[in-house]
């Protein structure tokens, strides 16, 4: 039995005639009357007496009519439910991000991520890794690295600085460095090259860190901050990890280190409602505070230079070319390139 047999019953039942349902259905006279017999028959009952065009339900009619609104009213008030609640945004969301934004940036704004849509949870799963969005292991990625493979849409989410920093305690015995080689002689803290997840974090460059005492490594940004807060070393971190809690950047010349951070969504969700409200939440309020993420060069967090070093070329990695990449707009997803599938 097919529902659409049960909705084609009703018609005739409401507008009591098979000619008076045929602008509701759309459907030929034949088309109805030949779907009422093979209703009759999967039911073995009789539902209709006819009088010429005139209808009227038998006793079997009349229990399935009852039965059958039931199930229809049932039917679109559940419709109504997830009609209602797609429009509420109702639901959990899992983002998976790299340490830095995710622990350092989003996490203390989780509240303005939802203000929009209270029923809206969010799960941030914010570690040093890649994550798998074909497996569904997560919703979102906000990654450094720009996709090149999968059913994904992605977009520039917003370039970042990254800056040389150390703390006030690290400065209290020893100069500022201010030429190149004294910058070679201080203590730095730096990624362990072969176990980052992302070549995009190997902020030092070979060119210039075998000449550089890195004395301690790490795979994780927030070991970095940690070492630079204590006094231990000078560490490239994110401006707006180190910014926030009073480290100071050393201002060198030309020598700001740039990433990209890129927004990527499975292309079977790119227009799931929920996942769509979190996006475009987490876009808007990272593009409000464009400041943080692309601070002036040479002001630390106090607002004042810590020291202007000559230019340090060596320092500086090899870039891509990103100035051609435009940022899409915030609040839609019709800019998302697409991966491995049609482009959006």
């Amino acid at each position: 039995m097919e529902w659409s047999d049960i909705r084609i019953f009703l018609a005739v039942v409401r507008e009591g005639t098979m000619t008076g349902a045929m602008p509701l259905l759309r459907l030929d006279h034949s088309t109805i009357s030949r779907r009422i017999a093979r209703l009759e028959r999967e039911a073995g009952a009789q539902l209709f007496d006819r009088a010429g065009r005139r209808l009227t339900l038998t006793p079997e009619g009349e229990r399935l009519r009852a039965t059958a609104e039931k199930l229809e009213s049932i039917i679109l008030q559940e419709v109504l439910t997830l009609a209602s609640e797609q429009e509420r945004i109702v639901g959990s969301v899992r983002v998976g991000t790299t340490e830095e934004i995710g622990a350092h940036y989003l996490a203390p704004r989780l509240a303005a991520l939802t203000a929009a849509h209270p029923g809206l949870e969010i799960e941030l799963v914010a570690v040093p890794r890649t994550f798998s969005l074909a497996s569904r292991e997560v919703d979102i990625v906000i990654t450094l690295d720009r996709p090149n493979k999968g059913v994904v849409r992605f977009k520039r989410l917003i370039d970042v600085e990254f800056g040389v920093y150390a703390s006030d305690r690290y400065f209290a015995d020893r100069p500022v460095p201010t030429t190149l080689d004294e910058l070679r002689e201080e203590t730095w803290c730096g990624p362990i090259k072969e176990l980052l997840f992302t070549p995009e974090l190997d902020i030092l460059p070979a060119s210039a860190s075998d000449d550089l005492n890195v004395k301690y490594r790490t795979t994780s940004m927030s070991v970095q901050l940690g070492a630079a807060m204590g006094g231990n070393a000078l560490t490239v971190l994110p401006c707006f990890m180190a910014d926030q809690v009073g480290l100071a950047r050393l201002a060198l010349d030309d020598a700001i280190f740039e990433r990209t951070y890129w927004l990527v969504v499975h292309e079977d969700l790119a227009q799931n409602s929920r996942v769509r409200a979190l996006m475009n939440a987490i876009e808007t309020l990272v593009q409000s505070d464009r400041a943080i993420f692309r601070p002036s060069a040479g002001v630390g967090a106090n607002g004042s230079d810590v020291a202007m070093l000559p230019r340090v070329s060596a320092l500086t990695p090899p870039w891509i070319d990103r100035t051609k990449e435009t940022v899409g707009d915030q609040n839609t997803f019709s800019r998302f390139a697409s991966v491995g599938g049609h482009a959006a």
